[in-house]
């Protein structure tokens, strides 16, 4: 296992004001807010309650939604003692924050503040539908930034580090919240976006000598791919020293790490994680990835609950739901329960690393979820069987599918690039994908870049074309 050498990676502390330094506080802590971040499970519950009762407090007096949704339910700030006690109040969903928006716009009925303090508008990608538009106050601004700088400094960014934020800054709420969190921290924040593409990518790296990139993991792949083509050099020597990212499937597996390792020069191979919805909640490897810590117990409660029926479920190890979330500290649009759609598996032991927030390894997303004769599906998990096979594959694959899910009738055909494509590799994977997800599979294989490079979401699942 990989440890961090915490000093300050390309200037002495010395060179830095002291006013910078003092407030940056110990560069060589591991964690950025050594407090929240390591406080004992028992006083975060005590930290949430309080401040979830807050958020009440300020939902019923700024929010006609969730004045509604609290009276309808019973529910009230003189009804509430325990965590425990808003499981009456209904879950929010996304279609109705959609409906609430189309009805009253821009942001719906959940807004709670004005808009003459509103600072920022981000939206969701709409991926599964019209975008949500979200407003964020100067405070919700430094909450987010704040959630962001958590993971970024856990992975080791620090002052005098050259960021490159990789990740698309039109709307996007990784975006431009991303560059706010790298100033924080003091590096040098370097909003290219996924907008210059690979080849003017790869040519400002090289030109401003970055040091960290983060983005999307396919957009890790592609740039890997591509460098010496672009730049005549292969791409360990653009003297990356972190690769870090999400948004997708990629860097929390295995497999993927090992290839972004081996292609970029770097042990530090990074995901974090949070909804779109979610923000400022974030989820994030530590230098140990042995699954992505909760950092921000502060600033969001999560509950697990059963996908199908609803009920919730106990935060247990190994435990498997769909999380909701509720805002502890948020002014603009927050949000009460909302079902995200994540489905993720809790980890509860305690981590070496010293951070004491719970655990989670994504599963996938409930409205991606195949239903393979009887057998539930998720595209990322044929994605990371496969991603074991590499060299012999890229690690792109696709779905192909004759008609919209989730209802599939076997096999599923699987789409996969390969440079050593043969009868005995095409066993193997669907024996790998038989065995671990119980599914048969038929594998048809690709060349590798036929199935196309993006500088955002891979899309796993496609419809055959007629």
């Amino acid at each position: 296992m990989f440890d961090h050498d915490y000093s300050l990676p390309t200037e002495s502390s010395s060179s830095w004001p002291p006013e910078i330094m003092e407030s940056l506080g110990d560069i060589n802590r591991p964690f950025w807010n050594m407090g929240r971040e390591t406080m004992p499970p028992e006083q975060i519950r005590m930290l949430q309650t309080f401040k979830l009762r807050q958020q009440i407090a300020y939902l019923a007096s700024h929010s006609e939604f969730y004045k509604e949704r609290f009276q309808s339910a019973g529910f009230s700030l003189s009804s509430y003692h325990s965590i425990e006690d808003i499981r009456c109040v209904p879950f929010t969903t996304k279609a109705e924050l959609r409906d609430s928006q189309e009805t009253y716009p821009p942001f719906g009925l959940h807004q709670a503040a004005l808009m003459e303090q509103i600072v920022r508008i981000t939206a969701t990608s709409g991926t599964t539908g019209k975008s949500v538009f979200q407003g964020y106050t100067a405070h919700d601004t430094l909450r987010r930034s704040e959630s962001l700088a958590r993971a970024l400094w856990g992975f080791g960014v620090r002052p005098g580090d050259r960021v490159v934020n990789g990740f698309a800054l039109s709307m996007f709420n990784a975006g431009i919240p991303l560059c706010a969190a790298v100033e924080r921290l003091g590096a040098v924040n370097i909003p290219a976006g996924a907008e210059r593409r690979v080849e003017g990518m790869l040519i400002l790296m090289q030109q401003l000598k970055a040091t960290v990139w983060v983005g999307t993991p396919s957009f890790a792949a592609a740039l890997a791919e591509r460098c010496q083509d672009v730049l005549g050099i292969p791409s360990q020597e653009l003297g990356l020293r972190i690769i870090c990212g999400g948004g997708e499937s990629g860097f929390e597996q295995p497999a993927f790490q090992k290839r972004m390792e081996e292609a970029w020069g770097t042990p530090y191979v990074y995901d974090f994680a949070s909804t779109s919805d979610a923000h400022p909640n974030s989820f994030a490897h530590c230098r140990l990835r042995d699954g992505k810590h909760q950092l921000t117990p502060d600033l969001a409660l999560i509950e697990l609950i059963d996908p199908d029926t609803g009920n919730v479920m106990e935060m247990s190890d190994g435990a498997q739901g769909e999380y909701v979330f509720t805002h502890l500290d948020r002014q603009a649009c927050p949000l009460f329960r909302y079902r995200t759609g994540d489905i993720i598996k809790v980890r509860t032991s305690e981590c070496a690393c010293g951070r004491t927030g719970f655990r989670m390894d994504i599963v996938g997303r409930s409205d991606d979820m195949l239903i393979v004769r009887g057998v539930n599906v998720f595209p990322s998990a044929v994605q990371s069987i496969i991603g074991r096979f590499a060299p012999r594959v890229s690690g792109v694959m696709q779905i192909v599918l004759p008609r919209p899910g989730p209802a599939v009738i076997p096999p599923l055909q699987v789409r996969v690039e390969a440079s050593d494509a043969n009868a005995e590799l095409k066993a193997k994977i669907e024996q790998a994908l038989r065995q671990e997800l119980t599914v048969s599979a038929n594998i048809e294989f690709a060349s590798v870049g036929a199935l196309g490079r993006t500088e955002k979401k891979s899309r796993l699942v496609v419809l055959e074309k007629s």
